[in-house]
C-alpha cells in the first residue's frame, strides 16, 4: 500500500521576519515623515504669528507716535496701556490690532514680548524714527530643539525676511538679513537663549512732525497768516510779529497789556487801534490822531467870521512870535471841529480892533 504525500502552504518562519520587518520601517518612515511635517507646519505658524504681531505693533507705533516723542501728554483717561513702552498682546487687542483670542503662544509653544525704544534726536521739531523690537523666546524644556538650525531656517522662512534669530554660531547677537542686534538688546534685559526669534517694528514720524495736533505741547511757530472760524483758546502766550485780528471780541481772563508806545495828539495809520502813551495812560486812534482814552478833554480850535479856519498867514502881523502864522484847527481832528463824542464850548469872542470888524472866536471841546 503506497503512502500519500501532501504539500502545506504559508510563510516560512523566516518570511515571516522579513515582512515585519519591512513593515516596521515603514511605519518608522512614514511616522518621521509625519512628524517632520508636523514641525514645519508648527515653524511655518510660529513665523506668521509673530510677523502678525510684528504688523500689530507697526500699528500701534502710527496710533501712540505722538505721546511716544512727546508732543502731546496721555490721554487722562488711559491710553490703554500700562506701560506704553512695554504694551502686552491683551493690550494690543483691545486697542484693535490684534483680533480677539490672538493666541499668547505660538504653536511651537513660544512665548512673545514687546520693547519699545525711546526715540532719540530732533523728535519735536524735524520727526525721528521709532522702533519696537518683538521676540518669542522657547521655553526651558525647548531649548534644544529651538537650537536646531532647519527649525530656525523655516522661522526665518515664515518671517518673509523681516526676522532675526539668536543663532547658534552667534549667541551674543540677535542678527537677521534686515537688521542686527545685541544680544540682549538692553541691559535691563538678560540675554536670549538660542532660537529665540525676533522682528523689528519701526515708525519715521518725519513726513508729520510739522503739523501741529490737538493739545500740542510745542511752540508753534507760524510763518504766514492762521484764519480760525471758531474762537482760540490757550493757557500760555499767543505770540505774533504781525496783525491779530477778530471778527469777534477778543476776551482775557486776565490782563491785557499794550506794549506799542505812541505819544497824544500824534498821527495813527487805522481808526480803533489802541497804544500805550510814555507817561501812563491808553491812547485810541480816532480821526488820525492818538487820543488818550477816557479824557474829558478833546482839543480847542478857532473860527474865524469870514475866513478859513486853516493856517492864516495874517495873524502874524500881531504875534511876531508866529511867523509861519497860526494853527487854528484842533490837533486832536486836524480840523475846527471837535471829536466824535466831544462837544464844542465857547470860551472867548476876540478880534483886533485896528485891524478888522470880523471877530475870532476861541472854542474847547468837553465830554
Amino acid at each position: 500500500m503506497k503512502k500519500r504525500h501532501t504539500k502545506e502552504g504559508g510563510f516560512a518562519l523566516l518570511e515571516l521576519i522579513v515582512v515585519m520587518a519591512l513593515t516596521a520601517l515603514v511605519a518608522l518612515w512614514g511616522a518621521s515623515a509625519w512628524m517632520q511635517q508636523a514641525e514645519d507646519a508648527a515653524a511655518q505658524s510660529t513665523g506668521v504669528w509673530l510677523l502678525t504681531l510684528k504688523k500689530a505693533v507697526d500699528q500701534m507705533l502710527v496710533r501712540q507716535a505722538d505721546v511716544l516723542v512727546g508732543i502731546v501728554e496721555a490721554d487722562p483717561k488711559g491710553s490703554g496701556y500700562r506701560d506704553i513702552w512695554r504694551p502686552t498682546l491683551s493690550e494690543l487687542s483691545a486697542a484693535g490690532h490684534l483680533p480677539k483670542g490672538f493666541p499668547s503662544r505660538s504653536a511651537l509653544g513660544y512665548e512673545a514680548a514687546i520693547q519699545v525704544f525711546a526715540p532719540s534726536g530732533p523728535c519735536l521739531t524735524r520727526g525721528c524714527k521709532i522702533e519696537a523690537l518683538v521676540w518669542a523666546k522657547p521655553l526651558n524644556g525647548q531649548l534644544q530643539q529651538a537650537a536646531d538650525t532647519s527649525r530656525l531656517g523655516k522661522l526665518m522662512m515664515a518671517l518673509e525676511g523681516q526676522g532675526a534669530s539668536v543663532h547658534p554660531l552667534a549667541p551674543q547677537r540677535i542678527k537677521g538679513p534686515l537688521f542686527e542686534r545685541q544680544n540682549p538688546p538692553s541691559p535691563e534685559h538678560s540675554s536670549f537663549p538660542v532660537g529665540t526669534i525676533a522682528a523689528l517694528s519701526f515708525y519715521d514720524s518725519t513726513q508729520y512732525a510739522h503739523f501741529v495736533r490737538q493739545n500740542d505741547l510745542r511752540d508753534t511757530r507760524l510763518k504766514g497768516g492762521l484764519a480760525v472760524d471758531q474762537g482760540i483758546s490757550t493757557q500760555a502766550g499767543v505770540t505774533a510779529t504781525g496783525a491779530v485780528r477778530a471778527g469777534t471780541r477778543v476776551s482775557a481772563a486776565e490782563y491785557l497789556q499794550v506794549g506799542a508806545f505812541a505819544a497824544a495828539g500824534a498821527g495813527c495809520e487805522a481808526e480803533g487801534l489802541i497804544g500805550r502813551a510814555a507817561e501812563g495812560g491808553l491812547l485810541v486812534c480816532h480821526q488820525g490822531r492818538w487820543q488818550l482814552s477816557g479824557s474829558d478833554f478833546g482839543g480847542i480850535f478857532m473860527t474865524h467870521s469870514w475866513r478859513s479856519c486853516h493856517r492864516n498867514q495874517h495873524i502874524a502881523e500881531f504875534f511876531q512870535f508866529a511867523s509861519d502864522g497860526i494853527d487854528m484847527t484842533n490837533p486832536r481832528t486836524g480840523e475846527c471841529s471837535c471829536p466824535a463824542g466831544f462837544s464844542p464850548r465857547l470860551l472867548a469872542i476876540w478880534r483886533f480892533q485896528q485891524s478888522e470888524p470880523a471877530a475870532y472866536r476861541s472854542f474847547i471841546c468837553l465830554r
